[in-house]
């Protein structure tokens, strides 16, 4: 059986070509651990920071109003694969009379652009076809007539989806994690996520922190331990990626801790061969 690292990289190779043009402008760097800059090659820690571009979407050439995606959850069903939740979306702000392209990607699987042309009404709101003067400024339409999203999901597993222009001018990433895995304390929010679904790689997100300063973290992954630093930008908000795998186990809990002098947090999350459990 491939070792975590191979699976990182096989991943990596196929889905490389692909980000490299669907993520085109995206900003933001995570800002990864010693060991995670030693052992990954650079191609797989691009593919990571693309994830986190992605995840904190910063204005750039091709969305400089900094637009963002928000979701509205609609409802739930049972179904023989499993449990699904559905959501409409919205991009406030995007704009009207324009065909865009939507595709969604899935840890663990390549992006997919959705057949068909995508359109927005006054609301933001993702349709499937141009919106009728009855439908301008309405917060959803008919099911036939909305973009929406069946998902499926693990704890701390996000979605995303990018809202573009055929020319690629015009670019939004959207991130949707149906369960979030958080820690909080006072002013201070900690988030895990999957970057994979056995969790070979984990993102953190950290807010609330001061701002443009180091905030010192511990990662310990069965009784393996590591510490650093988070650097927060303006705005208290720092990314970290981690490699929880250690050798010889197969399985296990990695614990996320930062320490500032306002707070402090900690997550977990497990990784390893089958704790991936869509809820």
């Amino acid at each position: 059986m491939p070792s975590a690292r191979e699976r990182l990289l096989n991943h990596s190779v196929f889905l490389f070509p692909i980000l490299c043009l669907i993520s085109t402008g995206l900003a933001g760097f995570a800002q990864s651990t010693k060991s995670a800059e030693q052992s990954l090659p650079p191609k797989v820690m691009d593919l990571l920071e693309k994830q986190v571009g992605m995840d904190d979407n910063l204005p750039g050439e091709k969305n400089p109003s900094g637009l963002k995606f928000q979701f509205t959850k609609i409802g739930e069903s049972n179904l023989e694969q499993g449990h699904f939740t559905s959501y409409r979306a919205y991009v406030p702000g995007a704009a009207e009379n324009r065909q865009y392209a939507v595709a969604i990607w899935k840890i663990g699987s390549d992006p997919q652009v959705l057949p068909g042309d995508v359109y927005v009404n006054a609301k933001g709101l993702l349709m499937a076809k141009k919106p009728r003067p009855d439908q301008e400024n309405v917060d959803s339409v008919d099911g036939e007539d909305e973009v929406d999203f069946s998902v499926q999901a693990a704890r701390g597993e996000p979605f995303r989806v990018i809202l573009a222009t055929s020319d690629g001018s015009f670019l939004v990433p959207g991130t949707l994690v149906p369960f979030p895995i958080l820690g909080a304390d006072r002013r201070c929010k900690l988030e895990a996520r999957l970057a994979m679904p056995e969790g070979e790689a984990v993102l953190l997100y950290a807010d609330g922190l001061p701002p443009n300063a180091d905030v010192p973290f511990q990662s310990v992954s069965e009784g393996e331990s590591h510490t650093g630093m988070l650097h927060t930008n303006a705005h208290g908000h720092a990314a970290n990626i981690d490699l929880p795998y250690v050798t010889g186990k197969g399985a296990g809990v990695l614990r996320f801790t930062i320490q500032a002098k306002e707070c402090s947090a900690s997550v977990g999350i497990t990784w390893g061969k089958g704790t991936y459990r869509p809820m």
